[in-house]
This record gives C-alpha cells, structure tokens and sequence, in this order.
C-alpha cells in the first residue's frame, strides 16, 4: 500500500510543475503583454495631446490674426466718425467693402447698432441692403453681447465720453468675442468687436456700435493648416460617431448648434508597438526591450521634429517668404513697442516702393521679377544695417523702421544711399534689369502719435515722392514743391539686349 501511494503520488509532482511552469509562462506574457499595453496607451495618448494642442493653437493663430486684420476698421477714430449719424457710403465702399475683403479675405461684415440691428452689411465687395445681415447677427448674437460687455469693463471716461486705452488686440482677456463656426455651410472665424476710437474721437454713454466679421476657412485652407502641423486629412464638420484611423476634437460648441468637431487622419503608435514587438515577446524579454526602446526613440523624434516644425511655423510667421526680410506682423510688433510702450523717444518710418518692377515682371516673368525682389531687398536691408528694421509687406513694397540717427540730414542720406543702391542694375540670365524706389518719411511722435497714423503719413509722402516724378524720399509735413535735396534717379526698367536698348532710347 505504501508503494502504492508513493507511485501515485508523482503524477501528482509531475502535473503541479508543469502547471507551475505554465503559471511562469502565462505570467511573463501576461506581464508582457500588460507593459506593451501600457507603453502603446501612454504613445497613443501622448500624440493625441501633442496633436491636439498644434490644431488648437493654429485654430487660435487664425483667430489672432483675424482680430488683427478687422482691428484696421474696428479701432479707428474714422470709422467711428463714417458710422456716426448719416453713414458715410463712400467709406463703407472703400475701407470695408474693399479693404477687408481684397486685403484680408474677411467675407461677411456686418455693423450692429446698439439696439441689435444690423447699420451696415457687407459681403465680399458687395455693399448690401443692412436687413441681409439680421440672421447673420442672430446666430451670433452671443458673440455681440460679450463684445458689448468687454467694451463695458474696460471703458473709460474722457472728454464727455468713454473711450479704450492701450491696444486691444493685447488686451487679456481680450476686448474681442470670437469662435470658430459654420455660417452659410462655410466653416471659419467669427469675430465681434466694438467700434472704438484710436486716436481723439470718444463714445458716448450707452452700449457701442460692433462690427461682427467671417472669414471662412476652406478646406485647401485647412489642408495647408494639416501639412503645418504634420496632420493627414484635417476637416471640420460637426460630431458624428468616432471613425476608426481617425483623431477628433471638439473645437466649437455653441447652443442651439451642433458641436464642431476637428479631425484628421492617425496611425496609432500603439499599433506599430504591437507590430513590432510581438515576435520579440514570443522570443524573449530582451527582444521586447530592445523594441521597446527603439519604439521609444522614434517617436521622440517625431516629437522633436513636431516641436522643430512648430518653431519653423513661428519663424514663418514673422518672417517673408521670399526674401527672408521681418514682415508686417513682426514691423507691427516693433514699432507697437516704441510707440505703446515707449522704449525710445522718438523713431522715423520709411515706406518704399520700388518703381518699374511692374514692367520687369511683365517682361521676363516672375523668376527674374523674384530675383528683382531678393535682389533689392538685401540691398535695402543692407542700407538700414543696425539702425533699424526693414520689412517687405507685399509685392514690391517695402516698410522701414529707423531708432538710430534720426535727424532729417542723416535719414535723407539714408535714404539716397538706399536708392541709389537699388538703382544699381541687376543681371540675369539674358539681360540686366534696371528698376528704381521713391520713399516716404514721417517721424514718431512729430507727425502723428499712434502706430497706424505714423504709417498712413509715411504712405501719403511715399506718394507725394510718386507724384513728383519717382526716384526721390519725401518727408511728411514738406510743402508741395519737391525738395532741392532729394535724388532723381529714374531709370529704364530693363535692358536685356541692343533691340531693347533702342527702344528705351526712343
């Protein structure tokens, strides 16, 4: 009985080790599994957030700027005078039905009285009956009342009446009311703001006049926005059930509407860690962790290369394409410094305009009509040195900040030195081209005192230095005779051969 017992009891052995190493087994996959588990769900989450914050801060950037744009007609004492009693249709025709939407895009604009009406309504160029703006005003109605009531807040009296001090498209929080919706099956910014003054005009008592803007933003405008940020695909519409290989997030939600939601195309990194990883875990826990790690290095530098394409897009944005000069944005932040903040006592802007570039561009071409442009603006850029900032705004014109030697001898030489450095001729492949500049001075504070106001004067001598024969720098405040000082320098635009050189002589 006893050998009995002995004999049936190392089955009994036998089963408990092989479950014992079953137990092992299972519990090392089990173990393993557990990890890639949780190494694909913290990858996974870890993208998501990172792409999430990349659209949400370009759905801002879009927001900011749009701010900025329809701020040209919502903080200026003369739209504030055009809207005040009888409308001023000759305004509403150049500067909102015109400028806004040629300038900056802006589609739908609508000024809505103190009573909820709409004053005014404009779409793209076309100046329209004011009752065509009422539903666009009651979608949007919240967007006006919280405008209204940050006017209220920050408001503050003056002469008989209120006014905005400081620059409200700084203002945090801001003076503004914006979202991002879908007006008329078109998705895009929506911006409500109050008329203000910049300058001497005030407000009376009582709730202000708003201007409520759209901008829509297609979908080659979001695709743009995708390849910005390195996302496939990226749409708007409003939520719906979740798609498998697809991202979203809810970026609008507005009562009465339907929440919109932002998505794009994702290939889930926990996917290519289980690709990756299975035959290893089969194999051994050394495999697993050296796929582990290499899974780990490489969307590290998917993360690097989302922060270096997000650096990238800040420098883009400052910057001119083409010629790699600051642009309006980066110009408008400068001399906001020297004039909101004071940083210096006193500052010169120059605008310049390169003359005959239009019949270089006609002739030969955007190529050479590009090369003009790089061309002149290293030359300008050059000329300013460290004296101060040139900037291209567009086309070929161009916008100069100077905080260094600004009496009028030393910046009317500056500005000699310029043109005559642009004069020089330009060869290209089969010709040399000939262009010339003219430029308009005005000094902060001596000819006016807020930043757009120095510019407009700048601008209004840049034409007087047009009107007086091209190829000299006129100063804002000179008489209508042309300075004895100032160098004519016009030139024929292109000469590319014996034939052309005839003709110009002609």
């Amino acid at each position: 009985m006893k050998k009995m017992l002995n004999h049936t009891a190392r089955p009994n052995i036998a089963i408990g080790v092989y479950a014992l190493c079953i137990a092992v087994l299972a519990a090392f996959a089990v173990s393993n599994l557990q990890i890639l588990s949780f190494a694909g769900g913290v990858a996974d989450d870890v993208r998501s957030e990172v792409e999430q914050h990349l659209v949400q801060a370009e759905f801002e950037r879009q927001i900011d700027v749009l701010v900025r744009d329809q701020s040209q007609i919502s903080y200026w004492d003369k739209t504030v005078k055009a809207l005040r009693g009888p409308v001023d249709e000759e305004f509403i025709e150049n500067e909102i039905a015109d400028w806004l939407w040629e300038d900056f895009d802006i589609e739908s604009s609508v000024v809505v009285q103190p009573d909820g009406t709409p004053l005014v309504a404009v779409f793209r160029s076309l100046v329209m009956d004011p009752a065509a703006g009422f539903p666009y005003v009651v979608r949007n109605r919240d967007l006006v009342e919280a405008a209204r009531q940050n006017y209220l807040a920050r408001r503050t009296p003056r002469n008989g009446g209120y006014v905005i001090t400081g620059q409200p498209a700084r203002f945090s929080p801001p003076l503004h009311a914006a979202d991002v919706r879908i007006v008329d099956g078109q998705f895009g910014v929506v911006i409500a703001q109050a008329i203000i003054p910049d300058d001497v005009e005030v407000l009376p008592d009582g709730m202000p006049q708003v201007l409520l803007t759209f901008k829509p933003l297609n979908q080659p405008i979001l695709s743009n926005i995708g390849e910005k940020v390195g996302l496939e695909d990226l749409s708007v519409a409003p939520v719906a059930a979740p798609v498998e290989g697809r991202s979203t997030m809810v970026i609008s939600q507005v009562t009465g509407q339907p929440p919109l939601a932002a998505s794009w195309k994702v290939e889930q990194p926990s996917v290519i860690i289980w690709k990756r990883s299975i035959g290893a875990l089969a194999g051994s826990f050394v495999l697993v962790s050296v796929a582990l790690l290499l899974v780990s290095l490489r969307y590290g530098r998917a993360l690097k290369a989302l922060q270096l394409s997000e650096a990238r897009n800040r420098h883009r944005a400052m910057h001119d394409n083409l010629t790699g000069l600051p642009n309006r944005l980066q110009f408008d932040d400068a001399l906001d410094a020297i004039v909101a903040e004071h940083r210096q006592d006193r500052c010169a802007i120059l605008c310049l305009d390169l003359d005959k570039f239009k019949a270089v561009n006609d002739t030969h071409g955007h190529q050479v009509g590009d090369l003009v442009i790089t061309t002149a603006a290293r030359r300008i850029a050059d000329a300013v040195g460290d004296a101060g900032m040139a900037a291209r705004v567009g086309g070929d014109e161009f916008i100069i900040l100077l905080w260094d030697k600004l009496d009028r001898a030393s910046v009317l030489a500056r500005c000699d030195r310029m043109i005559a450095s642009v004069c020089e001729d330009i060869a290209f492949d089969g010709g040399v081209a000939r262009i010339g500049a003219s430029i308009g001075v005005a000094w902060w504070p001596d000819d006016a005192l807020t930043a757009k106001n120095i510019i407009r004067s700048a601008d209004e001598a840049l034409y007087r230095a047009k009107d007086n024969g091209r190829g000299q720098a006129w100063f804002a405040g000179d008489s209508g005779e042309a300075e004895p000082e100032a160098t004519d320098r016009r030139r024929p635009a292109v000469v590319n051969s014996e034939a052309a050189r005839d003709e110009v002589a002609a």
